[in-house]
Parts: C-alpha cells; sequence; structure tokens
C-alpha cells in the first residue's frame, strides 16, 4: 500500500468537485487571455472579423508551448533557492496520512491521525475567522465547523443564524445555500427567501434566477416578466463560489509550519462550497427558447440577460451559460463559440505556479484564491494569463 498524503487526498477531492462544477479549471490552472471588454459583443460574430478573432484564440491555445519546461527553467537558473524551497517545512507530514487498499473502490485507509501541531494549527484559523470584525469570516468559520465541535445540522443552523440577522449580502448568499441542501433542516432557515436575497443584494441577477423559478412553478406570469426584468438589469451575476476559500486565504498563518493546515482547511472549503445547490439555470432555458416562444419583449429580456452574464460573471459556471442562453433564444452559437475558444486558451495556458516545491505552491494557491473572492474566478484568471501570454 502507498501513503497518501492528507492534503494531497483533500484538494484532490476539491479538484474532482470543481471539474464538474467550474468547468474543471482547477485541474489545468486554466486562465483565460483577454481583459474584460467594456462593451458587449453583438450576438453575431459570424464574420469574417468575428471568425478571425475565434480562429486566432483557438491557434493562441493550441500552441505548443510547455509551460512546465517553463517552471524547469527558472528553478534550473536559481538552484539553491530551489533547494531551499524543497526543503522548507510547512507542516505536510504533520497531517493525517492515508494508504490506498488494493481496490479502486474504497476509501484510502487512515493510518495515522494528524498531530496536535496539525489540530492546533487550524484551531488557530478557527480563532482568528471567529474574531475577525468582517461577518463573512465569521459565517465561514461555522461553514467549515473547524475540529468537527458540531453536529452538521448544529452547523448549518449556526451559519442560517448569523444569515437571518446580517445585511451582508455574502452572508445571507451563504446561509441561502446552507438551507437549500437536501439535508438541510436548520429552523431559521424561514427566514432566508430568495426574495431577503435580492433585497440586500441589488444588482445581483443570481437570486432572480430563483425568484423566476418559484413564479414560474406557480404560473404567475407578472411575476415572471418582473424577474426577467431585474435579470435584464442586473449589473452582475455572483455566484461568490470562491467566498468561503478567501475568507481561509485571508488568514494565512505567518508561522510557514501552519501552511499545509490551512492548504487543508482551504481544499475544505471547495469541497463544501461545491456541494451548496446551483441556481437552477434550465428555467432560463425554458422561458427563452425559440425566441420566448415568440414572445418579442421577453425575447429582448433573454438576450439582455445574456449580455450582462457575458459581460459581469464571477465565476465561469455564469460565465458559460450565457453562451448557452444566448444559443436557447436565438439559435446563434457565436457567443458561444466564442466562450468556448477562450476556455480552450484557459486550459492550454496557465501557470505551473511556482514549480514543483509543495510549500510555495501552497503559497500561490492562497494567493489565488484570495484574488477570485475579491474580482471574482474569470478576472482572477486573466490576471495570471497576462504573466505568461501576452494581451
Amino acid at each position: 500500500m502507498r501513503p497518501v498524503p492528507a492534503l494531497a487526498r483533500r484538494f484532490a477531492i476539491a479538484m474532482g468537485v470543481l471539474l464538474g462544477v467550474a468547468g474543471g479549471w482547477w485541474l489545468v490552472r486554466a486562465p483565460a487571455i483577454d481583459r474584460p471588454v467594456a462593451a458587449v459583443p453583438p450576438p453575431d460574430i459570424e464574420t469574417p472579423a468575428g471568425r478571425a478573432r475565434i480562429d486566432a484564440a483557438i491557434a493562441l491555445a493550441t500552441m505548443p508551448d510547455d509551460p512546465w519546461t517553463l517552471a524547469e527553467s527558472l528553478a534550473a537558473s536559481a538552484p539553491a533557492q530551489a533547494e531551499a524551497r524543497e526543503k522548507e517545512d510547512c507542516g505536510i507530514a504533520d497531517g493525517p496520512q492515508f494508504a490506498r487498499t488494493d481496490s479502486t473502490d474504497d476509501e484510502p485507509l487512515l493510518t495515522r491521525a494528524a498531530s496536535s501541531n496539525w489540530r492546533a494549527s487550524q484551531a488557530r484559523i478557527d480563532a482568528a475567522l471567529r474574531a475577525s470584525a468582517d461577518p463573512m469570516d465569521r459565517a465561514v468559520a461555522d461553514f467549515l465547523n473547524i475540529g468537527d465541535m458540531r453536529t452538521p445540522g448544529a452547523a448549518q443552523e449556526a451559519v442560517a443564524q448569523q444569515a437571518a440577522i446580517s445585511n451582508d449580502p455574502r452572508v445571507i448568499a451563504l446561509g441561502y445555500g446552507v438551507c437549500h441542501q437536501d439535508a438541510a433542516r436548520a429552523s431559521t432557515c424561514a427566514a432566508l427567501t430568495a426574495e431577503r436575497w435580492a433585497q440586500a443584494d441589488p444588482g445581483n441577477g443570481v437570486p432572480w434566477i430563483d425568484l423566476l423559478a418559484q413564479a414560474r412553478s406557480r404560473g404567475d406570469e407578472a411575476a415572471v416578466q418582473d424577474a426577467m426584468a431585474h435579470l435584464a438589469a442586473a449589473s452582475r451575476f455572483d455566484l461568490r463560489f470562491f467566498a468561503p476559500a478567501g475568507a481561509v486565504a485571508r488568514h494565512l498563518p505567518a508561522d510557514s509550519r501552519d501552511l499545509a493546515a490551512a492548504g487543508d482547511l482551504l481544499g475544505r472549503s471547495i469541497t463544501q462550497a461545491a456541494t451548496l445547490p446551483l441556481p437552477p439555470f434550465m428555467i432560463l432555458f425554458e422561458v427563452c427558447r425559440h425566441e420566448a416562444g415568440g414572445d418579442e419583449v421577453r425575447a429582448r429580456l433573454c438576450r439582455a440577460t445574456s449580455d450582462a452574464m457575458y459581460a459581469h460573471s464571477d465565476t465561469l459556471i455564469t460565465y458559460g451559460i450565457s453562451g448557452a442562453l444566448l444559443f436557447q433564444t436565438t439559435g446563434d452559437t457565436a457567443r458561444r463559440d466564442l466562450i468556448k475558444a477562450e476556455r480552450t486558451v484557459f486550459a492550454a495556458h496557465w501557470s505551473p505556479g511556482t514549480g514543483f516545491a509543495p510549500c510555495q505552491d501552497l503559497r500561490d494557491t492562497f494567493r489565488r484564491l484570495d484574488r477570485e473572492a475579491q474580482v471574482g474566478e474569470v478576472e482572477a484568471m486573466r490576471e495570471e494569463s497576462r504573466k505568461f501570454v501576452p494581451p
């Protein structure tokens, strides 16, 4: 049997979840290269100039460059620094250790529990989150339930209670997601409605997707039209998928020996965020399909919603939905093709971070997730790309 570090195991789980949820960029660390555009391109990009733009993006994505070769070259140019990074102690050996069984279906077996140093490191991060003046940090502490001091139900109740008395849209969005998990039983969840989320988060189109689905299920056409109007007028579509990870990243411990324990919590925050339900995007396709069934006014709102998602999404999820929505509404594949081309660029041009030093790579991961929590996944990835690919 081969030992499997707990940190690697947790990160592998997180990467697998994100592969299905957010297009798998965690697996390839795939940033885009284009800056956000001030004006949304017209839907019909089937022009010589538009086609050339797509072809250029695909050509750039398939260039035979190798970022790992770049990393090796950089490491070779500074062997002393590389050796120091390899010898750095960031606490990886303090984590729980696992061993694989002969069966691929079995969970790895715990061969050694986490050390007291590891548990103390995570307890310090928990204390820092709870003592923070930022209400999101305190909500994330309950969400992560570090040390498993509460039952899952009690942890859900704690997050819901914080969200119920908060005016912070990040906390309310987290509480709303926790309350809409399949196993949620928190009594406080009754106060966390999509209406309250939308009221506390003006300009964010995400809660209005839920309100659209609710109106559609009631057969309330006036409410459907109102929800579509809000979606079309939305200034952003913030899922805040990386907000819990960002809270952990902001409390990166000063002692490098705590780094791996903090990285384990980072993996936990990603895994748990991935279990929160996504908005019911299918309702948009149902309402908008085939020029909204011939409703000219609603079809215009559908196209405007696609435009807003395309220009102002904080994750690849809604960014990708924007192209699918335009296709469902008009049959035009141009935006979908452009997004696919850009995501091909994401997969081809990614940075291996700091090379092959696990401790420094952890720091790089913390930095990136902190940035994603601040500016969103799409823009953070574009920033990373510009370090390696000229605009």
